[in-house]
């Protein structure tokens, strides 16, 4: 991502939903009212975690969680590498709901800014149903450069992302995993396990 564009399209869509349904705002509002938030966490652990676990080779210890709203999944990404994961998202309200832990640390996506990372500063980018809410194709396009800037090299990239073929909305913008495979060519993704949130087909991308 270069310093013209920041990967934040529609932050004040976020922020005013953030606004209205708190911690609930980061997942897909397919879901039931009645749908336990922690509930929908699990199911999203018991999918994205054993993809990641699979990908890893031993050598990483930070993970960035890109658009990691509430940092519901964060400190399981520390976990998963036995060191430290960071949080980034452009969505104050959801980053203030964000638990506390030495093992995480949160850091804000300012609109027009590149993400606030060093170069090759982390060694996995894990994303959740985050990139669907780019709304152009060269928002993606930087977003992926930005990502490539901060991942160190041979790093692991694993993007849980949205395949549904339904129209795009106002705030979201379906894509294949064909299409974010070629957003990324340098990282050689590939779909490492599918999974149904809530009707909506989920590809974990994974490559290097």
């Amino acid at each position: 991502m270069s310093p013209e564009r920041t990967a934040a399209p529609g932050a004040d869509y976020w922020r005013a939903r953030a606004r209205a349904l708190g911690e609930r705002a980061v997942i897909s509002t397919d879901h039931p009212d009645g749908a336990a938030l922690d509930d929908v966490t699990a199911r999203h652990r018991a999918h994205v975690l054993p993809a990641l676990a699979a990908e890893l080779d031993g050598t990483e210890r930070t993970v960035l969680d890109l658009g990691c709203g509430t940092g519901r999944l964060t400190a399981d990404l520390a976990a998963a590498v036995g060191g430290r994961a960071i949080g980034v998202d452009p969505v104050p309200e959801l980053l203030a709901l964000a638990p506390a832990s030495a093992a995480t640390e949160f850091r804000t996506l300012e609109v027009g800014e590149p993400l606030p990372l060093a170069d090759d500063e982390v060694d996995v980018v894990f994303t959740l149903t985050v990139l669907g809410g780019l709304l152009h194709d060269d928002e993606l396009d930087a977003t992926a450069g930005e990502i490539r800037r901060v991942l160190r090299p041979g790093g692991l990239l694993l993007l849980a992302e949205s395949v549904s073929d339904l129209p795009r909305v106002e705030h979201w913008v379906p894509r294949s995993a064909d299409d974010y495979a070629q957003a990324f060519p340098w990282a050689d993704l590939r779909v490492a396990a599918r999974f149904d949130d809530a009707g909506d087909p989920i590809a974990v991308l994974a490559g290097r």
